[in-house]
């Protein structure tokens, strides 16, 4: 093996001449569709960014649609030598997405999945979501077997490619493990799906030479005796460090040797355009509970016992950690965390009561033999309790986010030590926190696996400032690799930042074996160059990514991309994520290149944004970016007077877009819709976009009038939102107004309206264009008038629209229900339901989704019906109260997997906002309605006669 040049001896791929570039971007240009190649300053440096703390700006980010395109795309590169990364979510943490050459994305359509065998194999596409998958599998009461803190976000691709475990996987059921079969394309485009028989029988025919000198690097690695050792000591341990060179002990075929391989090569040996698992079953008993301990030894002498009894997780926090979320524990404990204290959460799963009541009794007589171990939570098995207490584990790493010093990065590492050495190693890395002067530096992890991350703040402002932090990795890699022989990536990946210490874990003949691995899978080095292999031994000290000031509501941003999921621009313009990097980025560059960001984020940046603050729910620190784009908006649009115009005379205003909405259908109906939608288009054409789109499903006007009411002694006072005051029904329907009284008068209701109700508004359309002045009128004269009607708060009050409810609900004055609370807990108990057997599909709002998670809605639904399908990745419909609108675009990006996710025999489709139903019945085909339609059409007031009756026959 002394003739394999070692890692730090093979350089980057060298870049392409400008002509030999040019050729191959018209020949990519001629092979994808325009808007999959992209090519323009502010959109490159907006892609650019992943979760690590490094950034590159690639030359050209392409859009990848199906397995054909990518052999077509990847013959490409080969034959032009471009080197090309590939990307999946960007949840990577240690630099393995990121280019300066092609990025390669995927689109939507990587989605497909397949399971057999009852449930327990699943086939997936890169594409999928982590947490997707598991939901594909719930039926089945399995799930896969890697569980990433980022499983929500994270994509399978990226999930196999860098191996990622997580807190109940463990190491044997992660990726490579669980592995059955896979489909892989090559740098040169050729591939091999071991699905298939003829696949596997052609590539070990025009892959002989390749396979063969496989076989033969597994027989040589054999003859290293001391090799062979470490890497089944390392393997025993969590380790993400390096190729899988154990793929090349555990199997015989050649073939399987190089699947497993792929687990964990972070896009540097190929593309993985398909996955098939082994699933893993779900606990159908479990139980959590938090116990605090005197000492981190006191707890890891514990830990053993627990592993031997096979508890599912357990998660230690050391005291800096559990000082971080003082808030997420006083529910359970109020002293003060004493210095030197560790915190166990422990995980119990079981096929039955009775196995985690023994397993649990057995902990239970364990932690009494200790007096020194508090019970922080007793163990639970109520989940709301079990999921506060894993809110505490996940908000360490948000906790350091949000309270670092504006202009620093986060920084999680992740580390394996020997399990009899844990406590150790976490006493030795305290001591180089405090060497090295990282204060804020918290210590948590998988303490089954020995695995712990450390999180600390870094600045790269200055040479020091990265002097310091290589001064403290080196002595990381010393006290990990050396003192302890552990393993310096167990979760997250070598990617660059761990490049330069490769050779530090595995020495240089584990180096060597892994060099041979990449030039013999990817000979011409155009795959990921200077991820695991790289000749730059300052790898982990280039292409820092800065974090200068941009705005007080995102300058806590860590890019980690958490929200991207939640965005409905994600797939037409940015992320929030990447709104704030371009940001970021801009300030690095020329003024000519910052002109032309500043130009193109008009559009990218504001006008698609639809600010409905739906990132904030599944950013770790809690970001509205909205609020943000609303800000920009507000210094845009501050000189206006229209605003003003409008929020004086909003009466007038809705009775003339009335008018226009139903003349509008009028013409259409003498003209036909056709030429009216073409009409609308070239009016906004001609416009710049300042008009709104039209088309069959924009309504036409309501009616001038309101239902009036039953006499009764039970009284509410109900607020059309002015969305359902002009815009019409949908078809043939009968207003909304009309189906809530109805609803009402059911119940024994009697409804009031406030005086000057055409004039009330809640003020949303004002604030989301940044008219905070005229927004907070409105809202000051809907509550007055409320007052009055609901005679001091006598009456309870309801409004129809939940983005209004949503905008009002914190402004003071009485306090107002939204309609579907109100008809869940005041109306369904005197109704009769008959539960539809078809399916109904249902749209959560965004404003839902942010009250309380959808929960009262989905209730609703579900009591209206036996078959309830809300559609995946669809968290919002991008329509945010009129911008559908005028940015149509953003609702279709945002709908585009509607209409596949239909059943055939589905008619009824529901929501709670009419706006985003105009969209949502546009690119559906469904005509989607309010849930107060459907619950009016099943149900029937209750006969409290024959309910009597029937109670005093059972008495």
């Amino acid at each position: 093996m002394n003739d394999v040049p070692a890692a730090t001896d093979m350089p980057e791929t060298a870049p392409a001449a400008p002509r030999q570039w040019q050729h191959f971007l018209t020949r990519v240009e001629a092979l994808l569709p325009a808007d999959h190649v992209i090519t323009d300053l502010p959109r490159r440096i907006a892609l650019s960014t992943d979760a690590s703390f490094y950034r590159k700006t690639p030359k050209l980010v392409v859009r990848i649609p199906s397995a054909d395109s990518m052999r077509a795309f990847m013959a490409l590169a080969f034959e032009y030598g471009i080197p090309v990364t590939f990307r999946a979510a960007g949840t990577s943490l240690s630099g393995q997405a990121i280019s300066d050459s092609v990025l390669v994305m995927l689109t939507r359509d990587w989605t497909d999945s397949s399971i057999t065998d009852n449930g327990n194999v699943i086939t997936l596409q890169p594409g999928i979501i982590g947490a997707a998958a598991n939901r594909l599998l719930a039926p089945y009461h399995r799930k896969i077997g890697p569980d990433p803190a980022s499983i929500n976000t994270c994509k399978i691709g990226g999930i196999a490619a860098n191996n990622a475990s997580g807190m109940c996987c463990g190491v044997k059921d992660n990726s490579y493990h669980t592995l059955s079969d896979m489909h892989v394309i090559f740098a040169d485009g050729s591939d091999v799906d071991t699905t298939c028989e003829r696949s596997v029988a052609r590539f070990r025919e025009t892959h002989a030479a390749l396979l063969g000198d496989i076989q033969r690097l597994c027989e040589d690695l054999k003859t290293n005796t001391a090799l062979c050792e470490k890497i089944r000591h390392l393997y025993r341990l969590k380790n993400t460090m390096g190729y899988g060179m154990n793929a090349l002990l555990d199997f015989d075929d050649p073939l399987d040797v190089l699947t497993h391989l792929m687990i964990g090569s972070e896009g540097t040996l190929g593309f993985i355009a398909s996955i098939t698992y082994r699933t893993v079953p779900l606990p159908q008993a479990r139980q959590s509970g938090l116990y605090l301990f005197p000492s981190a030894r006191l707890a890891c002498e514990f830990i053993p016992s627990l592993a031997a009894l096979n508890v599912d997780s357990v998660e230690l926090m050391d005291t800096r950690a559990l000082r971080s979320v003082a808030g997420l524990l006083a529910p359970f404990y109020h002293l003060p965390i004493t210095d030197g204290a560790v915190a166990l959460l422990i995980d119990v799963g079981a096929e039955d009561i009775a196995t985690l009541d023994a397993t649990l009794t057995q902990i239970r007589t364990a932690f009494t033999d200790a007096p020194d171990i508090m019970p922080m939570c007793e163990f639970t098995a109520d989940p709301v309790t079990i999921s506060a207490l894993w809110d505490i584990r996940k908000g360490l790493f948000p906790a350091v986010g949000a309270v670092r010093e504006t202009g620093t990065t986060v920084i999680i590492e992740d580390v394996a030590f020997p399990l009899s050495e844990l406590a150790d190693g976490l006493d030795a890395l305290t001591l180089l926190f405090d060497k090295h002067g990282y204060d804020e530096a918290i210590i948590f992890g998988h303490a089954l696996d020995g695995n712990v991350h450390f999180v600390f703040t870094q600045r790269f402002d200055t040479p020091d400032d990265i002097s310091r932090y290589d001064a403290f990795m080196q002595d990381v890699g010393r006290l990990v690799t050396g003192t302890f022989n552990g393993t310096l990536k167990a979760e997250h990946g070598t990617g660059r930042n761990m490049a330069p210490f490769l050779q530090a874990q595995w020495g240089v003949d584990g180096v060597a074996i892994m060099a041979r691995i990449k030039s013999l899978v990817d000979p011409t080095g155009i795959l990921n160059p200077g991820v695991i292999i790289n000749a730059d031994r300052n790898a982990h000290l280039t292409d820092l990514k800065s974090m200068p000031a941009v705005n007080d509501e995102v300058d806590k941003c860590i890019e980690c991309g958490f929200c991207e999921p939640q965005c409905p621009s994600l797939h037409y313009t940015l992320s929030p994520r990447q709104r704030i990097a371009l940001i970021r980025r801009q300030h690095e560059l020329p003024v000519t290149e910052r002109r032309q960001i500043d130009e193109a984020f008009t559009h990218l940046g504001v006008d698609s944004c639809a600010a409905t603050g739906m990132c904030a729910t599944t950013c770790p620190v809690g970001i509205n970016t909205g609020e943000w784009i609303k800000s920009i908006r507000r210094t845009e649009t501050s000189r206006h007077s229209s605003a003003s115009l409008t929020a004086a005379h909003f009466g007038g205003a809705s009775a003339i877009a009335r008018f226009s909405l139903s003349a509008t259908h009028t013409i259409a109906g003498l003209t036909g819709t056709k030429a009216i939608a073409s009409l609308s288009a070239k009016v906004r054409s001609l416009t710049g976009g300042k008009t709104p789109i039209w088309y069959p499903a924009v309504p036409k006007g309501a009616p001038g009038h309101l239902p009036a009411g039953t006499l009764a002694s039970k009284k509410v006072v109900y607020v059309p939102a002015c969305p359902n005051r002009i815009f019409g029904p949908a078809d043939s329907l009968r207003p909304l107004p009309e189906v809530i009284t109805s609803l009402l008068n059911k119940a024994g209701f009697e409804v009031l309206y406030p005086d000057a109700l055409s004039s009330l508004c809640c003020g949303q359309p004002w604030e989301s264009k940044g008219y905070t002045e005229q927004a907070a009128q409105k809202r000051a004269q809907w509550q007055e008038q409320v007052l009055l009607a609901s005679e001091n708060g006598r009456w309870p009050v309801i409004t129809d629209a939940s983005p209004c409810t949503s905008q009002l609900r914190h402004s003071g004055g009485p306090e107002i229900l939204d309609i579907t609370d109100f008809l869940l807990t005041q109306i369904v108990p005197h109704l009769t339901i008959s539960p539809l057997e078809t399916p109904v599909m249902l749209h959560v709002t965004c404003s839902s989704s942010k009250r309380d998670k959808g929960h009262t809605l989905r209730q609703l639904a579900a009591a209206c019906t036996r078959q309830l399908i809300e559609p995946e990745d669809i968290p919002c419909c991008g329509f945010a109260g009129d911008k559908g609108l005028f940015e149509p675009g953003l609702n279709a990006a945002a709908l585009a997997t509607l209409k596949t996710q239909i059943p055939s025999a589905c008619t009824w489709a529901v929501s709670d906002s009419r706006t985003c139903e105009i969209g949502l019945t546009h690119h559906s085909g469904l005509t989607y309605r309010h849930i107060a339609y459907l619950l009016d059409e099943v149900s029937r007031p209750r006969d409290t006669t024959h309910d009597t009756a029937m109670s005093g026959q059972h008495d």
